[in-house]
């Protein structure tokens, strides 16, 4: 019974550094945080060791995919298709007026039109 409360209390500790990594990757990549650490800690409830190891590889395979862009006024990551940082709400692209399209800030021409800036 004592092993018993002791694996799954080290299964709980596992399952919550999980889901706080899970959190915190999610939001970076505009995905459901709370989706994410809630299964990681269910995981690590209904099967110790093997749910606190299964979320992570799952999250790996499904989380969006890109490249990770550092928001100039957060310092924060954030994946390159977003136009708004996940963390702090403020623009990280500007939308051209000719074709419509997002480009990055400091752009002095759209890359789509060749359109100044």
């Amino acid at each position: 019974m004592k092993n018993n409360l002791i694996m799954l209390g080290l299964s709980l500790g596992i399952s919550i550094l999980v889901a706080i990594w899970a959190y915190r990757d999610a939001r970076t990549r505009d995905s459901n945080p709370f989706l994410w650490s809630a299964g990681a800690v269910i995981g690590g409830l209904m099967l110790p060791f093997l749910g606190a190891l299964l979320v992570p590889v799952l999250y790996i395979i499904f989380r969006p995919k890109g490249h990770l862009n550092t928001c100039p006024h957060c310092n924060r990551k954030y994946i390159n298709y977003l136009a708004f940082c996940p963390h702090c709400g403020k623009p990280v692209k500007k939308e051209c007026l000719r074709c419509h399209e997002n480009m990055e800030l400091d752009a002095t021409e759209c890359p789509y039109c060749r359109m100044k800036a």
